[in-house]
């Protein structure tokens, strides 16, 4: 039986065991400058058409400091588990079962020695302490229900969709597999990042967003984590990326996908659009019928490499403009302005060097290992932060 289970109903047995309350009561109390970063935009067969460009205006110091836990947050205080012998606020089995007792030891409250409870580590150094990695297992994670790892780097991601515009699992398990393949090391020896996808809101009234920026920022503000309460441990609200399936811009209706900051320092207005509808006018697209045949881009993969991208520039990367004298297509965080440069990209065609991004064997977008060795994961777009990083190295924003 799974050690939750045995702690739940051992939890029932104790309060089976108290004494009756017999006194008849029972109570119930109740402006600043802007940014956006754009992505997919209509690929025609021969050129692209559409807004290329981004709307960047971006006054404000990049402050990398972690935000205060709010109310809503896990608090990290000694919690009770179904066997917590040393007291660190992990159960002793969990803790054992990765393997590195140098890091977690169930029979050490402070394993390493620093002064830092087990519970309060952040042995992978993601920004998420342990004890929330534990804890997050008792949410339901989309699409494959991966647990978090506290030896593996991890983003934790609250996904909103408006009516008609919810990611289809097969597009989420296409952006999760390039986060996992990006070459990036972690503290187990493994390579990838974990997205940990956590839906809150479905069928939102659907808004065609006029392309001001107050409306969107009234919008991220409007939707931030609403999710039902599933147990007495919140997830880590202000560690999560919100990310919102909406349904397009009127202003911009070639427009795929964007990250909305805000100058001014609040991150409940920041957050990531992936716009469902303009991309299902564009696709499928891309494709050859006539032989040699080459399959098109399809919805299903538009959504996923948006969503891959947008994700990518809340973890601080930019376009991939200018590397090594010229822009790597291959590279999910590039945009194409040919079929070609799509396919390159979306299926890595022409391409066998899985340093580059995508490449022909495995069909799918991909990030470059210099597009990897850039990114900051504890500087999270609508969560440590509130704008981008744009430095001189040959990505921008």
């Amino acid at each position: 039986m799974p050690v939750r289970q045995i702690f739940f109903l051992l939890l029932a047995l104790w309060i089976l065991a108290l004494p009756a309350c017999d006194d008849g009561k029972s109570s119930t109390e109740a402006d600043g400058s802007d940014v956006t970063t754009q992505s997919d935009t209509r690929i025609r067969q021969d050129t692209v058409s559409g807004d290329l460009g981004d709307d960047v205006g971006v006054d404000a110091t990049l402050d990398l400091t972690m935000p205060d836990d709010t109310e809503s947050d896990l608090a990290l205080d000694i919690v009770p588990t179904a066997q917590d012998l040393d007291g660190d606020g992990l159960d002793d089995a969990w803790e054992d079962s990765w393997g590195r007792s140098e890091l977690l030891d169930s029979s050490r409250a402070d394993t390493d020695g620093d002064g830092v409870l087990d519970g309060d580590e952040d042995p992978d150094g993601d920004g998420i302490e342990t004890s929330r990695e534990f804890w997050a297992a008792e949410y339901d994670s989309v699409p494959n229900g991966a647990l978090p790892n506290p030896l593996r780097q991890s983003v934790f991601i609250e996904l909103d969709a408006m009516a008609g515009a919810a990611m289809p699992n097969a597009s989420l398990q296409i952006a999760v597999d390039a986060y996992a393949a990006m070459n990036v090391s972690n503290v187990d020896g493994s390579l990838g990042i974990d997205l940990q996808i956590y839906v809150d809101e479905l069928n939102i009234p659907s808004l065609a967003f006029d392309g001001s920026f107050d409306q969107r920022h009234q919008f991220m503000r409007d939707h931030g984590p609403k999710f039902a309460t599933l147990s007495e441990h919140a997830l880590p609200l202000s560690r999560m990326v919100h990310m919102v399936a909406a349904s397009r811009r009127t202003d911009l209706p070639d427009r795929g996908g964007e990250v909305v900051t805000h100058g001014n320092g609040d991150v409940e207005a920041t957050g990531v659009f992936v716009y469902h509808d303009s991309l299902n006018d564009l696709h499928p697209q891309c494709g050859v019928s006539s032989p040699p045949v080459v399959p098109a881009i399809t919805l299903e993969e538009a959504l996923a490499g948006t969503f891959t991208h947008e994700l990518g520039h809340a973890l601080q990367l930019g376009h991939d403009t200018d590397v090594n004298g010229g822009i790597n297509h291959f590279n999910v965080m590039s945009i194409p302005t040919s079929c070609t440069e799509a396919r390159q990209r979306f299926h890595g065609e022409g391409n066998s060097d899985a340093s580059l991004g995508a490449t022909e064997a495995v069909g799918a977008s991909r990030f470059s290992d210099a597009a990897a060795g850039l990114l900051m994961i504890r500087a999270k777009l609508s969560v440590e932060v509130s704008d981008l990083a744009d430095d001189n190295d040959g990505f921008e924003m």
